[in-house]
């Protein structure tokens, strides 16, 4: 099982999604260098003695305690990147060759270098987080913690995709011991990074970061300039999770695909859902817990795995059809959310946000950028001869302009997307 990255998106009319949606790099030079997309593997693991990882994780989670307080006690340290803000704290903590007496000392005297500074750095990143928040009046100060641990370098050793040795703190004395892991294989020519131990009851998994060369890493206007194809997406209803129509760089439709299962997805997530109304109406709210939590789990499974099935099939549809770009509309929040309330917590339209979280991964790791085009106005002209819609039915999603083209409404915004798309891209390019 693959989760995508951290997204974040960039200031302006459009957004790109390429490089820093997906802790990404690389040229922006079509076909001159290469880039680099990140990817958290996540494997099931198991081991003999489940309970050196939790003692190990309480002794990580102390060492984060007493670096966030440091770290909060020390203002001068805020505006520091991470790397030198955990050299400002183990200045203040460790003795070092010297000896040297410090304002804090260190309280353990067991644990080990690449153990103590992973605990630092979650630290460090935990405070940025609670001063960033904190100073919107959203934050309280963190009391306890219950990160995941993550192991460095010299932490662990012999990793593949079956099995891992993992050092661990026994309570006692550190100690190695051989974890078994079941999942998919790792790509061959990916780089494997520090991995963690994250607990989802009732499982334990790990989660390894991969580093996988992209072979194209150039960025929106060179695209746009070497005439790829452009695929606008719009996201449906009921069965329909996504529609999306292909078109070339002279704004003419290639293709155009239905992306159906919704009413298959709703279904067993009612299933499921009815068996936990079924169970509070037994036991009560709080009662029959670890059932519940089953039948939790099953809904979030059946989540993951239709995003990544939608979010694959779109991007293979992409890949078959040379498209550089995939080009969605974005809608103001507020609107977002009303719509997904409106069409319900188990539809199509309600696993879009993970759906699109999972394509902009997948579409880099194949060499296409993931965009997002202001929504305003697609849904008011017919992408065949930009009359105005006069009418829409709601019961077929059928919408008919002035003309007299008649077409899915869904369809018609995903066409309108991708013309955007080309055109404002394509007068950018025209002007300079």
């Amino acid at each position: 099982m693959i989760s995508n990255a951290t997204e974040k998106s960039l200031k302006g009319k459009l957004s790109d999604t390429s490089e820093r949606k997906n802790n990404t790099e690389g040229s922006i030079s079509m076909g001159t260098k290469q880039g680099y997309a990140i990817t958290t593997w996540r494997l099931r693991l198991r081991c003999k003695h489940p309970e050196w990882l939790e003692t190990t994780q309480n002794f990580y989670n102390e060492i984060q305690k007493f670096y966030y307080d440091l770290y909060l006690e020390r203002p001068e340290l805020w505006n520091e990147n991470s790397q030198n803000a955990l050299r400002g704290l183990e200045t203040l903590s460790i003795p070092g060759r010297t000896r040297k007496q410090v304002e804090y000392p260190f309280p353990w005297d067991n644990a080990l270098l690449y153990f103590r500074r992973s605990a630092a750095n979650a630290a460090i990143a935990a405070a940025k987080s609670y001063l960033t928040r904190s100073a919107g009046g959203y934050a309280g100060k963190t009391e306890t913690f219950h990160s995941a641990v993550t192991y460095y370098k010299g932490m662990y050793r012999e990793l593949t995709s079956h099995g891992v040795e993992l050092r661990v703190w026994t309570g006692d004395e550190w100690h190695w011991i051989h974890c078994r892991l079941y999942g998919k294989e790792f790509p061959e020519d990916g780089q494997l990074m520090s991995p963690s131990v994250v607990y989802e009851h009732p499982y334990t998994m790990f989660q390894v970061p991969v580093k996988e060369v992209v072979q194209d890493a150039s960025g929106i206007k060179e695209r746009i300039a070497a005439e790829r194809n452009v695929c606008g997406v719009q996201f449906g209803t009921k069965d329909v999770f996504a529609v999306a129509s292909v078109l070339t760089a002279d704004e003419k439709e290639a293709a155009v695909r239905y992306f159906k299962g919704g009413n298959r997805y709703t279904d067993q997530c009612r299933r499921v859902v009815e068996h936990i109304d079924k169970s509070h109406a037994s036991h009560g709210e709080n009662g029959n817990g670890p059932v519940n939590q089953r039948y939790w789990m099953q809904i979030k499974h059946l989540n993951s795995h239709y995003a990544h099935q939608v979010s694959r099939e779109i991007v293979e549809y992409c890949k078959a059809h040379e498209v550089g770009i995939i080009a969605f509309p974005k809608y103001a929040e507020s609107y977002e959310k009303h719509v997904k309330k409106a069409s319900g917590n188990y539809s199509a339209l309600h696993l879009s946000t993970r759906i699109r979280e999972y394509l902009t991964y997948k579409a880099w790791q194949s060499g296409i950028l993931v965009i997002d085009i202001h929504a305003k106005g697609l849904h008011e002209n017919c992408a065949v001869c930009g009359a105005n819609i006069v009418s829409v039915d709601k019961k077929t999603q059928e919408c008919t302009c002035e003309a007299g083209h008649k077409t899915n409404r869904y369809l018609n915004i995903a066409r309108n997307t991708a013309k955007r798309c080309l055109t404002q891209f394509q007068r950018t390019e025209n002007i300079r």
